[in-house]
């Protein structure tokens, strides 16, 4: 039975007792009206919501949005600073050379949201070297001027993102923020060359390239219980915007 045939008695008890909460109505005319349009009302099938949505690239580098009309080469572009014991280091973009050592940090850091498998994972940063600078993996690589041919050692890596194209989508509701900002994650130090501030200066170098691409303001994702890193962001300018009590998780925001 419908609400066309149940009476309108019956239709008043079932309105009353639904919608009284949330509904007001001056009449009963207006109940019954309302009622049989919710019934009438007929849910989306799955395959209709799939068939709506907009179809999605599998390159998650791709349909970047627009940007200054001079933007920096990723050939050309990097960063050079030298710590306090005399070394120098470069900042500049992940390379085809640089996917092994790129891989083999990620993979040990255990961080959340990468692909299990080595080989998988170097796909994936492998997309991300033509999306620069819309997203890019930064590397921090050590030169050795010992050495004949100064060979480069990579000892650290950081992702940048200035499109919602190049960064990932599964982040909880309480802890989204606007597609204007930059996104930095991933941040890796090989352990034995922790405790010089290079994380500090890795970070430095992405927030950089999210200046020089317009953004204003540099978002970023971190654990509750990773108490140093929190610390390490705060000494740099990152305040808390949002937090996921049962995730977590902070949504840390900085202006650059």
């Amino acid at each position: 039975m419908n609400a066309k045939t149940l009476p309108t008695r019956r239709l008043l008890v079932v309105c009353h007792h639904r919608d009284r909460q949330t509904a007001h109505f001056e009449g009963a005319k207006s109940c019954v009206h309302y009622y049989r349009q919710k019934c009438n009302r007929r849910r989306t099938t799955k395959a209709e919501a799939r068939a709506r949505a907009s179809p999605q690239s599998s390159n998650p580098f791709t349909d970047a949005l627009p940007y200054p009309t001079i933007v920096p080469s990723r050939k050309e572009w990097k960063k050079t600073f030298t710590t306090n014991d005399g070394v120098k280091y470069t900042c500049r973009a992940c390379d085809v050379d640089d996917i092994p050592a790129v891989a083999s940090l990620l993979m040990r850091s255990k961080l959340a949201g990468f692909p299990t498998e080595e080989s998988k994972l170097k796909k994936y940063i492998e997309k991300s070297i033509n999306a620069f600078p819309r997203g890019a993996y930064i590397v921090l690589v050590k030169d050795d001027e010992e050495e004949e041919e100064k060979s480069k050692k990579c000892v650290g890596v950081v992702g940048v993102s200035n499109t919602p194209e190049t960064r990932r989508d599964d982040f909880d509701r309480a802890l989204q923020f606007t597609d204007d900002g930059g996104y930095i994650s991933d941040l890796v130090i090989d352990t034995r060359w922790r405790g010089r501030g290079l994380g500090e200066k890795l970070m430095l170098c992405g927030e950089s390239l999210c200046k020089e691409m317009g953004r204003e303001e540099v978002y970023l994702h971190v654990s509750t219980r990773k108490v140093g890193v929190i610390r390490l962001y705060e000494n740099i300018g990152y305040e808390e915007r949002s937090s996921n009590f049962l995730r977590r998780d902070l949504l840390m925001r900085k202006k650059i």
